[in-house]
């Protein structure tokens, strides 16, 4: 998720002054709040995808797979709510991300360690980030989605680390 962070940041330094000149809106924390969101939403998806692929374990596959729903789902509500508040995401935030290079060439057991080494604080870090655009957003449809959205992410916490804790033993 850190990389997923860092992503956010070069695609706001990238598309930032075209930003303000195409964006609708005047909330610059709830713009940097949904290019975060897509990026990570993105990189989840593909990691899911590779996780029903590579996995050894059901329960990796299985992750992987609600990994692939339920953040496209949240990326379509994104995207339209995006839309309907005219906040304007660069295309940085909204591309397929690159393979991440790591997960790509293991397989099994080994493959299932490094996913769920890499989704457990991911997904708290996550977690966090929602918790606190809650606590501090202005823009009042961007933190109903961020509400919305919370729940199943902490799920998503509870069941990564249900998956790790069972991996440990």
């Amino acid at each position: 998720m850190r990389t997923i962070f860092a992503l956010a940041a070069a695609a706001l330094c990238f598309g930032y002054s075209n930003l303000q000149a195409q964006d609708k809106s005047n909330d610059t924390t709830a713009r940097y709040f949904l290019i975060q969101v897509s990026i990570a939403n993105l990189q989840e998806i593909a990691q899911g995808q590779l996780a029903v692929q590579q996995a050894g374990s059901p329960e990796v596959k299985a992750f992987g797979q609600r990994m692939i729903d339920d953040h496209g789902k949240a990326e379509a509500q994104l995207t339209k709510l995006a839309q309907t508040t005219g906040i304007q995401l660069p295309h940085e935030a909204t591309d397929p991300p690159v393979d991440n290079p790591m997960l790509k060439k293991l397989n099994g057991k080994e493959f299932d360690k490094m996913y769920v080494h890499m989704m457990a604080p991911g997904h708290g870090e996550t977690v966090q980030l929602f918790q606190k655009y809650i606590a501090m957003g202005k823009n009042p449809a961007v933190v109903a989605f961020a509400q919305q959205t919370l729940p199943v992410l902490k799920e998503h916490l509870a069941a990564i680390n249900a998956i790790e804790e069972k991996m440990n033993k």
